[in-house]
C-alpha cells in the first residue's frame, strides 16, 4: 500500500491490497477472545484515529525520505542515499521489522536488495524503537548511533531493562491493551500508536555515540543528529538541512503531552520538553516525520511551526501554572480543580488527552518538585488501601452499607465514585457479588467514556484480569527478559537484580561471604557476594573465607539470577562449578532469591 505525500496519490494495486488485508487480519481477528461482555463501546475520537493507522502505509516525505506508519508502536525511517540506507528507529521487534522492511521494498522496488545499509540510528533507548535492528542490518554491519548516554538509560536502575523489570512490564501491558488486543469488539488504539507487534529482540549495541551534536554525512547525505531531553534524557532527533526535514520522537506526538505514562517512567522534566521544541522551531522546518501518531508527516513552515508553538505553550502553562499555585500552598488535588487550557490551545487537534492528561501532569509536576507530601498534616500519615477501606466501610455503616454506596452511586451516574467505593467494598469482602457487579459496570462505562487511550486499555486489562478472563503474568518476573537483550546486559545491572530479588525474609538471619568468578572469552572477573542480614552486597575482588566459590561464565550468571536457568541443572551441565562446599550450599543461595 502506498500513499505519496508530494502527490496525494492513493492507488493501491491487488497485491497491496492483499496484504493490508493480510495484516489487518494477523493483528485484529486471528485470536479473538470470547470476552464477556462480547464488545465494550469507545469514544468516537479515540476510534478516529485509527484512520492515521489503517491501512498501514509507507508515506513518500519528500525525495529520499520515507515513514511506515501503522506497522507497529512505533514508525521506522527510511533515508535513502547515493549509495546507502539509513534507517532511524528500526522498530519494536524483528517480527515488526519484517513486516516494516517488507513494505519498503515493495514500496521501493526491493530497495534493500539494491543498496546496503550504512546506519541504523537510535532516538531513544525504549524498546519500540531499538528491537529490530538485526532485521534491516542483515549482513551490512552498519553504524548503530545513539546518544552517549543510551547504554546507561537502557540498563539504568530507573528503566525497565533493570531492577523494576517485572511491574513495569505488567503495567505497560495493562497500558497497551497487549492482552486484548487481537479482540475488535474491545481494543482500539494506543492514543499515539495502532498495536503492540510482540517478537523477539534484535537489538544492536551503538557503535558511535554522540553527545549534543554530530554534523555529518552518510551514504551521501547530510544529517544532524541533537541531542533534545524530553521524554527520556537521551533522546536525539535528525535534522536533514538540506531537505529540510526534522524526524523526532518523544518530544511531540498528536497528544497531550504525558509527562507521566500508567506504565509508570522516570522523571520527565516538562522544561527539557520545552527547551527541545524550541530548538526544533529554530530549524524553519518544511516536514516534521512524528515516530509516534497515526498519518503522515506535518508538512509546511507555517503549520510546523503552529504546531510545535502550541504544543509548548500548553506544557509551559501547565507547568508554571501549577508551580504558581503551588507556591500558594495549593495541593494538586486543589490545583486540577482550578486550571484548565486557554481555549486556543484546549481546541488544538494534537493536544487532546489521547496519551497524556492534564491532571495526571499536574500531579506529577507537583510531585517532582515536592514529593508526595501535599503540604496538609491530614496527608503526612499514609494510610493502606485496606485500612481506608475499613474507615469508609465504618462511614457507610459497614461493609454492606458501602456496596449499597456504590450501586447509589453508579445509579445517579458518579461513576468514578461507583468503582472507588465498590473496590474498598471487595478489598474488605472479595466475594461480594453486587460489589462485584457495580466494579465491572463502572470500569466498563468509564472505558467507552474516556478518549484517552492508556485509561481505557489499563481500565479493561484489570477488568478482564479481576473477572479472570485475562492473566498476566508478573509472578515470572525476571525471567520474561529478553535473551538477545541479556546478553549485552552489564553485570552492575545483573547485581542491582539480584539485590531487590533477594527474599529478606529468608535472610535475616544470615551472614557469609560467597565467591563469583566469571570467566568469557574476552573478559574475567571476580566478586565477593556478601548476604547479611537481609540485604546482599557485591564488591570487585576476592572476598576472605568465603562459604563456597561459585566459577562460571557472565552469561550463566546472568540467566540464573534472572530465573532463566535452573541451579540444579547448572551444576549438572557444567556452566557452574562449586568450589569449598557441596551444592547444595550454592542451591540454598540461590534459593534467597526466589
Amino acid at each position: 500500500m502506498r500513499r505519496n505525500i508530494t502527490n496525494g496519490s492513493k492507488n493501491m494495486n491487488a497485491g497491496k491490497f492483499f496484504k493490508a488485508i493480510i495484516l489487518l487480519l494477523f493483528f485484529w481477528l486471528s485470536s479473538a477472545s470470547a470476552f464477556e461482555p462480547e464488545a465494550v463501546g469507545a469514544n468516537p475520537d479515540l476510534v478516529a484515529l485509527n484512520a492515521g493507522w489503517f491501512p498501514p502505509t509507507v508515506y513518500d516525505v519528500t525525495d529520499g525520505v520515507y515513514v511506515a506508519v501503522g506497522y507497529g508502536r512505533a514508525n521506522p525511517v527510511l533515508i535513502e542515499g547515493t549509495d546507502g540506507l539509513i534507517v532511524i528507529d528500526p522498530g519494536e521487534s524483528t517480527t515488526s521489522a519484517e513486516m516494516v522492511k517488507a513494505a519498503y521494498n515493495e514500496h521501493l522496488d526491493d530497495i534493500f536488495s539494491r543498496k546496503p545499509v550504512k546506519a541504523i540510528i537510535y532516538t531513544h533507548h525504549h524498546d519500540c524503537h531499538i528491537n529490530g535492528a538485526s532485521v534491516f542490518a542483515g549482513n551490512d554491519s552498519p553504524e548503530v548511533i545513539a546518544h552517549e548516554t543510551f547504554e546507561e538509560h537502557l540498563f539504568g536502575p530507573r528503566e525497565v531493562v533493570s531492577q523494576i523489570f517485572p511491574i513495569k512490564v505488567y503495567r505497560a501491558v495493562k497500558y497497551a491493551g497487549i492482552r486484548f488486543q487481537n479482540d475488535p469488539g474491545y481494543f482500539v488504539n494506543g492514543g499515539i500508536f495502532p498495536f503492540s507487534v510482540p517478537g523477539p529482540s534484535g537489538y544492536l549495541p551503538p557503535t558511535l555515540t554522540v553527545g549534543e551534536r554530530l554534523e555529518t554525512n552518510i551514504a551521501g547525505v547530510n544529517l544532524t543528529i541533537v541531542h533534545a531531553p524530553a521524554e527520556t534524557t537521551d533522546i536525539n532527533y535528525v535534522w536533514l538541512p538540506d531537505k529540510k526535514v526534522i524526524v523526532q520522537i518523544g518530544i511531540f506526538y498528536k497528544s497531550f503531552p504525558a509527562i507521566n505514562t500508567l506504565r509508570g517512567a522516570s522523571h520527565r522534566d516538562p522544561l527539557n520538553y520545552i527547551a527541545s521544541i524550541d530548538d526544533m522551531r529554530t530549524l524553519d522546518a518544511e516536514y516534521m516525520v512524528l515516530i509516534h501518531s497515526g498519518g503522515g508527516p506535518i508538512v509546511g513552515a507555517e503549520n510546523i511551526s503552529q504546531t510545535l508553538t502550541n504544543a509548548r505553550d500548553a506544557l509551559q502553562y501547565v507547568h508554571d501554572q501549577t508551580v504558581r499555585l503551588m507556591n500558594q500552598g495549593l495541593t494538586p488535588g486543589e490545583i486540577i480543580e482550578v486550571l484548565e487550557l486557554p481555549p486556543h490551545l484546549a481546541e488544538d487537534p494534537n493536544l487532546q488527552e489521547y496519551f497524556g492528561e492534564m491532571d495526571r501532569d499536574i500531579f506529577q509536576i507537583f510531585q517532582q518538585y515536592m514529593g508526595w507530601f501535599t503540604g496538609r498534616s491530614r496527608d503526612i500519615f499514609p494510610t493502606s488501601p485496606r485500612e481506608e477501606a475499613e474507615k469508609m466501610a465504618y462511614l457507610a455503616g459497614g461493609v454492606d452499607g458501602l456496596a449499597e454506596k456504590a450501586k447509589a452511586s453508579l445509579d445517579e451516574g458518579d461513576v468514578k465514585w461507583a468503582m472507588i467505593f465498590s473496590d474498598h467494598v471487595l478489598l474488605l469482602d472479595p466475594e461480594n457479588v453486587e460489589a462485584r457487579e457495580v466494579k465491572n459496570s463502572s470500569m466498563l462505562y468509564l472505558a467507552e467514556e474516556t478518549k484517552n487511550a492508556q485509561v481505557r486499555n489499563y481500565i479493561l486489562s484489570e477488568y478482564l484480569e479481576e473477572t479472570g478472563q485475562i492473566r498476566i503474568p508478573i509472578e515470572r518476573g525476571f525471567s520474561l527478559m529478553d535473551e538477545n537483550i541479556v546478553v549485552y546486559m552489564p553485570m552492575a545491572t545483573i547485581f542491582r537484580i539480584m539485590a531487590v530479588s533477594l527474599n529478606a525474609t529468608k535472610a535475616l538471619d544470615e551472614e557469609y561471604a560467597v565467591g563469583l568468578s566469571l570467566s568469557d572469552d574476552s573478559e574475567s572477573a571476580e566478586y565477593a557476594l556478601y548476604v547479611r542480614r537481609g540485604i546482599v552486597e557485591v564488591q570487585e575482588g576476592v572476598p576472605e573465607d568465603p562459604k563456597f566459590t561459585i566459577d562460571t561464565d557472565s552469561l550463566s550468571m546472568k540467566n540464573l539470577v534472572l530465573g532463566k536457568l535452573n541451579p540444579e541443572e547448572a551444576v549438572a551441565g557444567g556452566a557452574v562449578e562449586v568450589g569449598g562446599a557441596g551444592p547444595e550450599e550454592f542451591y540454598g543461595f540461590m534459593d534467597l532469591f526466589k
